[in-house]
């Protein structure tokens, strides 16, 4: 009985570890609050304002969609809203400009992913509050587009084209059950990286454009349900994360932050890999 007991322990305590150290996505997210019409509603505007205002004891991640706010908690209590509203929906639209602004908050506030089609105009962000007690957060998004056009802004793309390599050859495929993409590149600032199929896009939310990057694929990345993927064999001065999984809510697509946040240019280099 009590082996029975320990190996029913370990278990439990496996499954908690596995489930702390991986990346979540929207469909982890439960809990739903809708946000309010502000004074200044107007969803034909140029520009357009979100503010999410709640109450944080812990760490969440939180979804921005429309008009809509979902959240995961990662540790802690629920949020609880005081008052988060909107000048108008966020559109589906390609962004002259998407920024974010910690108004108020004493803990860590980061804007993970700006709403793009590969997310389904999902808003991450990512509040981080880690001293005792909950604490009121007031964030700001703001953003530019071009109502008379979604499909095209007015200040220019937000992403990079896809990134070539000549290492990137489709005679390299093996088509086995396990894959990786394997990155390196030069990064001033922010830049995230949205990995789908064969292809990766860059977007830079601050600081330079990638430079001198290569990258491979063992083979494209399945647009299905994945049983495991992990970054690994990670290099560089900043910070390497693996944001959001594939799903098919982002159309499968992995999503990697690179933040490099001491002077000049850091070079970063990272496997990515998954079993089917």
């Amino acid at each position: 009985m009590k082996t029975l007991f320990a190996l029913v322990l370990v278990l439990v305590l496996s499954l908690s570890v596995t489930a702390a150290q991986r990346p979540y996505s929207r469909a982890d997210a439960t809990s739903v609050v809708s946000a309010n019409r502000s004074p200044g509603y107007n969803p034909q505007a140029p520009q357009g304002l979100f503010d999410l205002i709640t109450y944080v004891d812990g760490e969440a991640i939180i979804y921005i969609r429309d008009t809509g706010i979902h959240y995961l908690m990662l540790s802690g209590s629920p949020l609880q809203d005081a008052g988060s509203n909107y000048t108008q929906p966020i559109p589906h639209a390609a962004f002259s400009s998407f920024t974010m602004e910690k108004i108020a908050g004493r803990g860590t506030v980061t804007l993970v992913e700006q709403p793009n089609p590969g997310n389904d105009f999902n808003a991450v962000v990512r509040i981080n509050d880690t001293k005792g007690g909950r604490d009121l957060y007031h964030v700001r998004l703001r953003w530019s587009w071009n109502p008379s056009n979604p499909s095209r802004p007015s200040g220019g793309p937000v992403y990079a084209p896809p990134l070539e390599s000549r290492d990137n050859r489709q005679d390299h495929y093996d088509h086995a059950r396990e894959g990786e993409f394997s990155f390196r590149g030069r990064v001033d600032g922010v830049t995230v990286l949205h990995i789908r199929a064969d292809q990766v896009r860059s977007e830079v939310l601050s600081g330079q454009p990638v430079r001198d990057q290569r990258f491979q694929f063992s083979q494209p990345m399945p647009t299905g349900s994945l049983r495991e993927i992990a970054l690994n064999d990670v290099s560089g001065r900043g910070k390497v994360e693996l944001v959001e999984k594939p799903w098919e809510g982002n159309r499968y697509t992995a999503v990697v932050r690179i933040t490099d946040s001491s002077p000049g240019e850091g070079q970063y280099s990272f496997r990515l890999a998954w079993r089917r």
